[in-house]
């Protein structure tokens, strides 16, 4: 994931066609097929359907922030970005996650659609017979 996530910023921070293609040779080399495949959906615009309502996804960021709903709704009207400010108050990870792109998508992304979202502590939990780690949330069947 950190290696799409260096691509984008790249590619976010030239205008340089030359620049952008590089990078974008350069990560198509290196990342596993997965990735690359992933990487090329998404840059291409393509979008899963919605996994998290986003009423839902605004709540698990304001409480894994640990911040009153004043503030975290002062905070999304000064950046004027859900994503944005989710990813500004958001703790920094306890850790370093080295998890691909393509893992991110399928294993941790992906089998969210559907399930219940039930609130749990800040730490890696043993859920639907899987280790995750969803910022204090839970998927419930």
């Amino acid at each position: 994931m950190k290696a799409f996530a260096d691509l984008y910023a790249a590619l976010d921070g030239t205008t340089s066609t030359k620049a952008r293609l590089a990078a974008l040779v350069d990560y198509l080399r290196a990342a596993p097929p997965q990735d690359a495949a992933w990487a090329v959906y998404f840059l291409a615009g393509g979008k899963p359907r919605q996994i998290v309502p986003v009423s839902l996804l605004r709540d698990m960021a304001r409480q894994a922030a640990d911040l009153p709903d004043w503030l975290f709704e002062e905070s999304y009207q000064a950046v004027g970005d859900l994503a944005e400010t989710i990813a500004l108050l958001l703790p920094e990870p306890m850790d370093a996650d080295h998890a691909g792109l393509a893992e991110w998508v399928e294993q941790r992304l992906l089998p969210l659609r559907g399930c219940r979202l039930k609130p749990l502590c800040r730490a890696w939990t043993r859920c639907g017979g899987r280790s995750t780690r969803t910022a204090g949330w839970c998927c419930s069947s």
